[in-house]
């Protein structure tokens, strides 16, 4: 399968690599390692904390948020790849995924106030960090596989 458009290639490798990242996400969670889910997280910054996970609504909220933003970052990635070319592609999905989202967005905007719910056990962080990691490996595999940028 080859995916010549740059935003429904993101979008789709995005989109995949975000399942097995809260699959890790709720084992992180089941072991006591993270306090949080990933939609919590998301929903956390436009409704209350107790809402993130007792209303449909609040549920529904934040895995759409995350969705959302697996599919900007495997499109940032689809990007990162075309100007920076396909080597060391594996580097370039992780180093995209981490300093968007784990730096900017859970970092910076954390720090803002504007979420919350904000991680502030080591347990929590290293865990995003862990599984931002891995959705970088997965969506740049994705985007180099399903792209033209394994055939050139």
């Amino acid at each position: 399968m080859r995916i010549r458009d740059k935003i429904a290639l993101g979008t789709l490798a995005g989109l995949a690599a975000s399942i097995p990242q809260l699959i890790l996400n709720f084992f992180f969670v089941s072991l006591g390692i993270s306090a949080y889910y990933s939609f919590q997280l998301s929903a956390g910054v436009f409704v209350r904390d107790h809402q993130t996970t007792i209303t449909l609504g609040g549920l529904l909220l934040g895995g759409l948020l995350w969705e959302f933003a697996s599919a900007f970052l495997g499109v940032l990635i689809v990007y990162v790849l075309h100007f920076t070319g396909r080597e060391y592609w594996w580097l370039k999905g992780i180093l995209s995924s981490i300093s968007f989202m784990y730096i900017l967005i859970f970092g910076f905007i954390f720090d803002m106030g504007i979420a919350r719910i904000i991680p502030q056990d080591i347990g929590s962080n290293f865990a995003i960090l862990f599984e931002n990691a891995l959705f970088g490996i997965i969506a740049s595999y994705l985007v180099f596989r399903w792209g033209d940028y394994a055939r050139s």
